[in-house]
């Protein structure tokens, strides 16, 4: 999967694009336009605040399983990104260092990724 990442990264997706992307292939299906849009998300929509791996996991969950979003699934998951990371917003979790998007980001992706395998029990 890191690898994945890194190709998407490569190719100028940002975190909810690649949430995205990935979710949407794991979901055998294909939105290139989706995917774009997913850009308004990046850099916690492009102002410092909710995570774009966040933000895009939530829609991903709605995508995947509309059901069990209503159900409570994306608040399972922004809990677990919340305890996991200890925030949400970029702000918090990137902090002042500018080397953090690069360090932290495709961890929060990658275990985004895992964690929604987990909750929408993708194989």
């Amino acid at each position: 999967m890191k690898e994945e990442i890194f190709m998407l990264k490569m190719n100028g997706y940002c975190c909810s694009q690649i949430i995205m992307e990935l979710g949407l292939k794991q979901l055998g299906k294909e939105n290139p336009d989706l995917v774009e849009a997913m850009a308004g998300l990046c850099d916690g929509v492009k102002c410092g605040k909710i995570c774009g791996a966040a933000s895009a996991a939530g829609c991903l969950i709605y995508l995947a399983d509309g059901e069990g979003a209503e159900r409570g699934l994306v608040q399972e998951y922004l809990d677990w990104f919340e305890e996991t990371f200890g925030a949400l917003d970029c702000d918090e979790l990137l902090g002042d260092d500018p080397m953090a998007k690069m360090e932290k980001c495709p961890m929060f992706v990658e275990s985004t990724m895992l964690k929604l395998e987990e909750l929408l029990e993708w194989e």
